[in-house]
């Protein structure tokens, strides 16, 4: 970002950046809960809940001075509302990230053997469209130096079209795990049904913000290729 800050100064996309980088460090702290969740470490999925906390407060304390930085003058090569768009979404990320942490810490549970392997192909979906956002934000660097135009433009611009299109294989799935959850009748206790649900619906929303922070790219794209 030592390009942004030789433009405009103390740059809000340095900080954006690293924002982006809490929150997907919280993303990607998932796999290892449910990884200790599997393997009936209790001490480790809290200790990881815990660091997925941190991250989540640590990305909140740079929204914060984002929120402060923006309400002052200050030069900016696109509308403070896309910039506000683009940072929220990417904020929700890691609220969602802190929901699940917080729904497996809420008492000890497990799944039926038949349910444990699609809720991890279900979690990699979504981590892996999570990813592809990272990925999305990472060139924003080259999309500010280049007046979001041309061909770096047109590469993100795919890369968001591929988001968008890998996000709705989300929901037929999430329909599809609970209701396989719904249908173990009383090999799950009522009060961990509902738990799991919630966590389902919280990684459906995740992967959901992670394609609304790619679009909000894509949006800035559009408002400049129009003018």
């Amino acid at each position: 970002m030592a390009i942004l800050t030789n433009l405009f100064g103390e740059s809000p996309f340095g900080i954006l950046e690293e924002h982006g980088e809490k929150v997907h460090e919280c993303v990607r702290l998932l796999q290892n809960l449910f990884d200790e969740l599997k393997s009936g470490n209790a001490d480790a999925l809290r200790a990881t809940a815990e660091r997925i906390f941190t991250l989540e407060s640590e990305a909140d304390t740079l929204r914060n001075q984002l929120h402060e930085m923006l309400s002052s003058k200050i030069l900016m090569p696109l509308p403070k509302s896309d910039f506000y768009n683009i940072l929220e979404q990417q904020d929700s990320m890691a609220d969602r990230a802190e929901d699940v942490a917080a729904l497996l810490t809420l008492r000890d549970m497990s799944l039926p053997a038949e349910l444990t392997k699609e809720v991890a192909d279900y979690l990699a979906v979504v981590l892996g469209n999570c990813n592809l956002a990272a990925g999305i934000m990472s060139k924003l660097d080259l999309l500010v130096e280049n007046s979001f135009s041309g061909r770096d433009a047109q590469t993100v611009s795919r890369l968001i079209t591929e988001l968008a299109e890998r996000e709705d294989d989300v929901k037929p799935l999430q329909i599809a795990l609970s209701r396989k959850l719904l249908a173990t009748g009383d090999q799950i206790p009522a009060v961990e049904s509902v738990l799991w649900l919630q966590i389902i619906n919280r990684l459906a929303e995740l992967s959901k913000f992670a394609d609304k922070t790619g679009n909000g790219i894509r949006m800035t794209l559009q408002l400049k290729s129009s003018k």
